[in-house]
């Protein structure tokens, strides 16, 4: 079973090149974590989803469509004093401007699990963002790993939707040891950083690292490989939500046994066919079919 940790929320995306000049915006299912946690189980993963809504109308369209894609949500919580989270975003084919609301995410439930059965976590940046959480989910993290638990953590972070008493760079020090794959972007980088440099990275422990380049595919780097991967695609409409193609691709291969390397080949290829169309979420064929159109 899959575990995704962290943030659901609500997409405003324009058709507009800038938010200021933006007046119209159509509404999506989002949050990196509920994402992976829908394309996977969209694959026939036992997928489920541990995160916070408001007791509002946008908290109740995300509980329905997560049901409504086979994510089980027995760790979704609803609460009345929090407001459903709401990013507004606009359309692009390259990194998009973003404006959040931050609410329900920096006030997750985190409750005692029973973790037997899970084989992998994910846990966005937007989870640990505050610091009450990050001690919980370390805690969580550390019991998982007695299991032999495989933790993803996605270090997707910004300045602005930072609240933990830890800087990202001592949180990621921590949490490394943990960690058996990042998948920092070009963007995530130079935001955590200052400079887009994979070997700030290689210095964490973590046991494998997805960089990310964009239209120039990813570097694989663990003890045995140090791999550049070319990128598949072919038509870009949309950037939304490419990041969690890749990783709903490196997942799904893990859980079906391929290695780390061509369960990135798999991201990578999701990513492509994610790319063609508008919002996070899209229509991906059966994982088997997309790697016989990409990989070779």
């Amino acid at each position: 079973m899959f575990l995704s940790i962290g943030e659901v929320l609500i997409d405003m995306i324009s058709e507009f090149d800038s938010l200021e000049n933006a007046n119209v915006f159509r509404k999506f299912f989002g949050g990196s974590p509920g994402n992976i946690a829908v394309n996977l189980a969209r694959q026939n993963i036992e997928s489920y989803i541990l995160s916070t809504i408001g007791r509002d109308q946008f908290g109740l369209f995300i509980k329905n469509y997560l049901k409504k894609n086979g994510v089980n949500t027995s760790f979704l919580f609803e609460k009345e004093d929090v407001n459903t989270d709401i990013v507004f975003v606009n359309k692009s084919k390259k990194t998009p401007e973003f404006k959040a609301y931050q609410s329900s995410s920096i006030n997750l439930e985190i409750p005692d699990i029973d973790l037997s059965t899970f084989k992998i976590i994910h846990i966005s940046s937007w989870a640990i963002s505050e610091t009450t959480q990050f001690e919980k989910i370390l805690q969580l993290v550390k019991k998982a790993k007695s299991k032999n638990i495989i933790i993803g953590f996605d270090p997707n972070y910004r300045t602005v939707l930072w609240h933990n008493k830890y800087s990202i760079i001592e949180v990621l020090k921590i949490f490394g040891p943990y960690i058996d794959i990042i998948k920092p972007s070009l963007d995530d980088a130079e935001n955590i950083f200052g400079n887009a440099n994979i070997d700030n990275f290689k210095k964490l422990g973590i046991k494998n690292i997805i960089f990310t380049l964009g239209e120039k595919g990813a570097i694989v780097y663990n003890k045995n490989y140090n791999i550049s991967l070319p990128s598949y695609k072919t038509n870009v409409i949309d950037v939304t939500g490419a990041g969690d193609a890749v990783w709903s691709g490196i997942y799904i291969g893990l859980i079906n046994n391929l290695n780390i390397v061509e369960s990135v080949k798999l991201g990578l290829a999701f990513a492509a066919e994610k790319l063609k169309y508008t919002g996070a979420i899209a229509p991906l064929d059966n994982w088997k079919n997309i790697k016989n159109k990409y990989v070779r």
